[in-house]
């Protein structure tokens, strides 16, 4: 029987933007029920950023999306003033 990430209170994401990797931990306070995020990006130059949730989520797919738009908007910043250059 496959756990779903309802029932988990942690899971890993791995994924890429514009050919850059990220990796995030959701997972969920016992205490609280909430949902946050942390995670970091590896920058093709080798630059790495780190990330943190600075708020709490309902569910683990509301918590899910925003750190993806974080990722998402993050990378597209760095990418765009690196190319000013």
């Amino acid at each position: 029987m496959k756990t779903t990430p309802e029932d988990r209170q942690r899971y890993r994401i791995k994924d890429s933007h514009r050919n850059q990797p990220f990796v995030c931990v959701v997972k969920k306070d016992p205490n609280t029920y909430a949902w946050t995020w942390s995670g970091h990006i590896d920058f093709e130059d080798g630059h790495e950023v780190k990330f943190v949730s600075q708020r709490s989520f309902t569910t683990h797919l509301e918590a899910e999306e925003y750190m993806r738009q974080f990722a998402r908007a993050h990378i597209d910043s760095r990418l765009r003033g690196m190319q000013q250059f």
